[in-house]
């Protein structure tokens, strides 16, 4: 329970960092044309590095399918329950068949996410061994070497920090804010 809330805690500081972060976090910088993404995908074969200081085409597409499916993930999950130890905190105000519905989709949606996870991590360890270049650093601090122009001016650091306690705030907000299971459900 505790991954799902700290999911979603992340999905919504992700949504907006998408929105108010640094420039090439921002949602519109992504470029998601499917026509651009076919255009670009013969280029993950060839040994040329991509210079580029923002997300690629593909790395768009991965971000936001990334993001759907956890998304998918940990909000099937406050409606779902096992029916032995754990029901999330919205399952009494789902009927049970929408809520076995929804553990279907939290069950399936767990294995696409893995497959799509692996993926993510092949194509990291594939631009690292064929372009030769790193992407898990930048992903993990936000750095990276570019060219002047294309450096961002500041990391927006307490602009973060605010979004980070906006976004926890929201989900103990949303998870405290959920109605109590009736003693009946357990009988």
């Amino acid at each position: 329970m505790r991954f799902g809330y700290a999911s979603l805690a992340l999905i919504v500081f992700r949504v907006f960092w998408g929105l108010a972060g640094t420039r090439y976090s921002r949602f519109s910088s992504f470029r998601l044309g499917p026509k651009v993404l076919l255009q670009k995908f013969p280029e993950l074969y060839s040994t040329k590095q991509s210079n580029s200081a923002g997300h690629s085409e593909t790395g768009s597409w991965s971000t936001v399918l990334l993001l759907t499916l956890v998304t998918i993930q940990a909000g099937t999950g406050l409606f779902i329950s096992d029916d032995i130890f754990y029901a999330g905190p919205y399952n009494p105000v789902v009927s049970g068949s929408t809520a076995g519905m929804l553990a279907y989709v939290h069950h399936i949606n767990f294995n696409v996410l893995q497959a799509v996870v692996g993926l993510h991590l092949a194509a990291i360890a594939w631009y690292a061994w064929r372009k030769k270049e790193n992407l898990f650093s930048p992903m993990l601090h936000g750095n990276k070497t570019v060219k002047p122009n294309l450096a961002i001016p500041s990391s927006h650091t307490g602009r973060a920090i605010l979004a980070a306690i906006i976004a926890v705030a929201l989900i103990s907000l949303l998870v405290l804010l959920a109605p109590e299971p009736s003693m009946y459900d357990f009988f």
